[in-house]
């Protein structure tokens, strides 16, 4: 036989050979393929590791603020002014410095003149509205009462953010504690949602604290990745799953899990939730892996939650109807709606639109509504005119939750129908109408009889300097929306008697925002944590650019004030 006809021999050979060998390859990746994985006992591989076969998802999550949630305290990661600026706040002076090693130091110095404590930044939390700063004492991180508000690029007391009053002042002092309040540990508490593979190891002599990443990373939506990455390797494996339509199960992809499986990859974090036993979970860590069922480890907060024995420990954190008004209860709202087959990634794609709330472009104006709800599409549905700019957010997802030092849209898809117990859509947008204007409108356009409302105050107006923190800020937020300007000098006088008299610090900055939406002519230089005097000052400038305003009685004034609960509100701390 000629060499020739030898190579070819062998060239056949081999290719059956190779043949069989794919064969054989596919059966058994087939086989693994049908198989399912327990993710909980898969190792976590960090997303560099997922970069190497998918650079785009990484690039677009890389843009995100789920990427810059939690940051070793780097030239890069550091966004607030360390060179020498300062806070004074409470009669407390918090001096932002560098040390000769170049670490960022914080030193607080009280109204003796005494440093009270000094700490060096370790790490940070958060990159989007404020960046909050962690030192380390030991083994435990602890977050810093002062934080760096990056939108206004200025520095302000954790009260300004959270719900909280000014400290108590006795004269030029105030005490430790107050200042502090807001000093928090990080190992047993942000650690859980603002990482990946978050384990605090509580120990009896303090903290092993581990997590797999910094921040909020791909493992915390897909579920850990170390056999995906290393089955993944396998070609065959691969062109099998890219040729079929079989689910990897190695790993979890959110949007092939069921409506309700999804929501709760994000409903762990996005939903405040407790467990029946925390033990566990400060010792080991969350068992939860994407896909699981959620309530098999906790249950979402509601109003009716019990602690302690107290029926009423988190009541405050919703309205009475249930409905969530404080962030971090976006789950809870998604519970409440009447849409079954919505979840997170109908409206927010974790790999597209805006970093800014993740809004896919399909989901944009009132497209997460129409997709489903074309047939109500327009004015004949919503009773107001094109022209009027409503979308279907405003009426069935109103503002009327605070966080961040802002207030936000409520999750809970609701009916827009005036309420007694809580401000709603219709409240929201026409501020300076009373509740029977309200009512009486609503019952017009929609042919539905409602029980005749207060002819009295506006809601906005009243709960502005009567109702509790949330409740003023929301209606602080109300106030300045510009679109039914009935009333506007009223709405100046009480959004300036606000930033004057309100003593939460959070509520005056919205009800300035506000005030700055109206009026942008108004002056710089106004900072809602400065004391009396200086917002009187401020206050009092302002109305030299105002003119004449409509102000309220001052004795009606005196008499809503101390109506309003001036209890603090914590937000999950």
């Amino acid at each position: 036989m000629s060499s020739g006809r030898w190579l070819l021999v062998a060239l056949g050979a081999l290719a059956v050979g190779a043949v069989a060998w794919v064969a054989a390859s596919a059966a058994s990746v087939s086989d693994e393929l049908a198989r399912e994985r327990d993710l909980h006992e898969v190792e976590h591989v960090t997303s560099g590791e997922c970069a190497r076969c998918h650079p785009a998802q990484h690039e677009s999550w890389a843009r995100t603020f789920h990427r810059t949630m939690t940051q070793e305290a780097t030239e890069r990661a550091v966004l607030g002014d360390f060179d020498g600026a300062a806070l004074e706040y409470g009669g407390v002076t918090a001096h932002f410095e560098r040390g000769d090693d170049g670490a960022f130091r914080m030193r607080f110095v009280g109204p003796d003149g005494r440093t009270w404590s000094e700490a060096t930044v370790v790490r940070t939390v958060g990159s989007r509205r404020y960046q909050q700063y962690l030192a380390a004492e030991g083994d435990v991180l602890f977050r810093l009462p002062v934080a760096w508000h990056v939108g206004e690029q200025r520095w302000f007391h954790m009260n300004g953010a959270f719900l909280t009053p000014d400290p108590p002042r006795d004269g030029d002092s105030v005490a430790p504690e107050d200042y502090y309040r807001h000093v928090t540990r990080w190992n047993d508490n942000c650690v859980f949602c603002h990482n990946v593979g978050a384990n605090p190891g509580q120990r009896d002599d303090g903290f092993d604290t581990e997590v797999a990443e910094l921040g909020i990373a791909c493992e915390a939506c897909h579920g850990p990745a170390e056999a995906h990455a290393r089955l993944n390797a396998d070609p065959v494996r691969r062109y099998a799953l890219h040729l079929g339509d079989r689910p990897d199960p190695s790993i979890v992809n959110p949007a092939r899990l069921s409506p309700e499986r999804s929501a709760e990859v994000c409903g762990r974090c996005h939903g405040q939730r407790i467990a029946s036993d925390v033990g566990p979970f400060l010792r080991d860590g969350d068992p939860f892996v994407p896909g699981d069922r959620l309530a098999d480890y906790t249950r979402p907060l509601t109003r009716e939650t019990s602690l302690g024995g107290d029926p009423t420990a988190f009541a405050d954190r919703f309205w009475p109807d249930g409905t969530a008004r404080l962030t971090a209860y976006e789950y809870q709202g998604l519970l409440q709606s009447r849409c079954d087959e919505l979840t997170c990634v109908t409206c927010h794609g974790m790999h597209e639109g805006d970093p800014r709330g993740q809004l896919r472009d399909e989901a944009r104006g009132d497209g997460a509504c129409t997709g489903c709800h074309g047939d109500l599409d327009g004015p004949a549905h919503s009773g107001h005119p094109a022209r009027s700019a409503v979308a279907c957010v405003d009426c069935h997802m109103p503002r009327i939750v605070y966080g961040v030092v802002e207030v936000h849209r409520s999750h809970r898809i609701e009916r827009p129908v005036p309420r007694a117990d809580r401000p709603g859509a219709c409240a929201s947008c026409h501020a300076d109408r009373t509740d029977r204007w309200l009512r009486e409108g609503y019952s017009r356009l929609y042919e539905r009889a409602l029980p005749p409302g207060d002819g009295g105050w506006p809601r906005a107006h009243r709960d502005v300097l009567a109702g509790d923190p949330i409740e003023r800020a929301v209606a602080a937020h109300a106030l300045g929306d510009g679109r039914a300007l009935l009333r506007e000098p009223r709405r100046l006088a009480l959004l300036l008697d606000v930033i004057e008299s309100d003593p939460y610090p959070a509520v005056r900055h919205i009800a300035h925002r506000s005030l700055r939406r109206l009026r942008p002519e108004l002056p710089d230089g106004f900072v809602p944590e400065a004391d009396v005097a200086a917002r009187a000052a401020w206050a009092r400038a302002a109305r030299d650019v105002l003119g004449p305003l409509d102000a309220p009685d001052p004795a009606t004034v005196a008499r809503l004030r101390a109506r309003a609960a001036q209890a603090a509100i914590f937000i999950g701390e």
